[in-house]
């Protein structure tokens, strides 16, 4: 396609401005049509070189190229234009993890729903269908298990109140190939050039609006929330701190609303906030079945999961580089999900459980009195409300009856040093421990580890070393001993049961952030 020298002209049309090293320069009015009669004079001066005889019998050899030479010069100066026009609209910056993980599992038990279904079905009692479908492992191990985790991260400035971020996301083993039945047409090796699933997932997006006027400061926060690898996940994973929330209650991905306050002014605080979230946990309806005349219909059982927060978070007064944070989340109608047949009929297909309330406190602090030390520790607790269904007879809220409510709890605390070492570039080394109780239960499906130990019931011991190279990339080399007191971390769904399994995980993994 032939280039041209408007395209750049409609740019700086629509920008109103130009940009030096980053930063946005207002162009006065004069300056602005010098520019535009400059763009014409180019244009002019391309359309005359592009006319010239390409190589005709009475131009000179040293004349041909240098009318060439003038071509390649000014579209390489257009494409020069053309890109940091839209780089300074949006910015780009990637991430690529990979990691390799040994683990082994003992004594732990999995429950085969569908045996369990068809037992039920069968006339058998929830009890009886319960032990036929339980499988009891004795062992369980992989010392070979890699993944890769791809990122792409994107900001705009898109006024002086509105701001667009976003990040989308691959995560997948090495030669992840499950679907068996085609993985002689369709697998791992050619996923990226034949048309199928392209497997990379919307993390975040949404937008900041800082609206002015307003007596008090005030941002509205709206779309895909930044709510994943929240406080201190920052401390183990080497960076910034990357979400609203305490990972200890919330690690997930999220839609919804976000209201915060600034109260600096009126509490004396540094940094002080109080927010109010709204948003879906479970959304029901009929969009996977595309033979649905209305596909996108509540299916008429299970209802939407609805989530409402308020958090305030404040510096610790006295810390610098500190952080607290208290917080309350209830989530309505934890949902029962099944697929089969006859499920409907036979009242075992999506429904509602109840209610659960989510409450926490998290502090930390970093460089602690300049020692390179940083320490932390939350608090969560949790008390479900069920709702009286259980279905197939066993799987209530926290319970197999679906009648009784039970509270839970959890701390997760932790420390990572600094160690002076300037030869090795300030290598980090953490220790993280964390308890779950019976009932323990808290919205971390979105944690970044292979485990989700967070949702632990029983304890979990995590230590880790973080050998920097420069500023782009790090080594983390890690260990990871979970003792499990209860099944069913991390779900919602029927009676923890106890339980003597445990977990042993080394990892070693590179992350480079560009």
């Amino acid at each position: 396609m032939k280039k041209t020298l408007v395209s750049v002209g409609m740019m700086l049309t629509m920008a109103g401005s130009a940009y030096a090293e980053g930063e946005t320069v207002t162009i006065p009015a004069e300056d602005y049509k010098a520019i535009m009669n400059r763009l014409d004079a180019l244009q002019r001066r391309v359309e005359i070189l592009e006319s010239t005889p390409q190589r005709a019998v009475n131009v000179p050899e040293a004349h041909y190229e240098k009318v060439t030479e003038d071509i390649n010069i000014i579209y390489n100066t257009i494409d020069d234009l053309e890109t940091k026009s839209v780089q300074n609209k949006m910015n780009f910056g990637a991430e690529l993890r990979v990691r390799a993980d040994n683990y082994r599992a003992k004594n732990y038990n999995t429950i085969d729903m569908t045996g369990f279904q068809q037992n039920v079905m069968a006339g058998m009692s929830p009890t009886q269908a319960m032990g036929a479908a339980m499988t009891y492992h004795d062992k369980e191990s992989d010392s070979n298990n890699w993944t890769n985790r791809f990122r792409i991260n994107m900001e705009a400035e898109i006024s002086d109140s509105l701001q667009f971020h976003g990040r989308l996301a691959m995560y997948k083993n090495w030669g992840d190939s499950d679907d068996a039945s085609a993985s002689y047409m369709l697998n791992d090796f050619n996923r990226g050039h034949r048309p199928g699933s392209s497997n990379l997932w919307v993390d975040r997006a949404y937008v900041d609006w800082i609206p002015s006027g307003f007596p008090i400061p005030l941002a509205i926060t709206v779309g895909r929330h930044p709510s994943t690898e929240g406080p201190p996940f920052e401390y183990r994973e080497n960076r910034l701190r990357q979400s609203t929330y305490p990972a200890l209650l919330f690690d997930g991905e999220n839609d919804g609303i976000v209201v915060t306050f600034g109260l600096d002014r009126y509490t004396g605080l540094k940094e002080a906030g109080w927010r109010f979230a709204y948003g879906k946990a479970y959304h029901s309806d009929d969009d996977n079945n595309t033979g649905s005349a209305f596909p996108f219909f509540d299916d008429g059982e299970a209802g939407d999961s609805t989530m409402a927060a308020t958090f305030f978070e404040t510096k610790i007064p006295g810390l610098k580089n500190s952080l607290a944070v208290l917080s309350y989340a209830k989530v309505w109608d934890l949902p029962f999900y099944l697929t089969g047949p006859n499920l409907y009929e036979t009242g075992m297909a999506n429904v509602d459980l109840g209610d659960m309330d989510l409450w926490g406190i998290h502090l930390q602090a970093s460089d602690i009195a300049a020692t390179g030390l940083d320490l932390f520790f939350s608090y969560g607790g949790n008390r479900s409300k069920a709702n009286g269904n259980a279905p197939l007879g066993a799987f209530g809220l926290l319970s197999s009856d679906g009648q009784s409510n039970h509270s839970g709890y959890s701390f997760y605390t932790g420390l990572r040093y600094t160690m002076p070492i300037e030869a090795l570039n300030m290598p980090k080394i953490g220790f993280e421990y964390n308890k779950g109780s019976e009932y323990w239960f808290s919205m971390t499906m979105g944690t970044p580890d292979l485990f989700n130990k967070l949702a632990t019931r029983g304890s979990v011991y995590d230590l880790y070393y973080i050998q920097p190279i420069n500023r782009y990339l790090f080594f983390r080399a890690g260990y990871i001993h979970i003792d499990y007191d209860y099944s069913g971390s991390g779900q919602h769904i029927g009676a923890p049961i106890e339980s003597d399994a445990t977990l042993d995980n080394y990892y070693f993994l590179m992350d480079v952030r560009f």
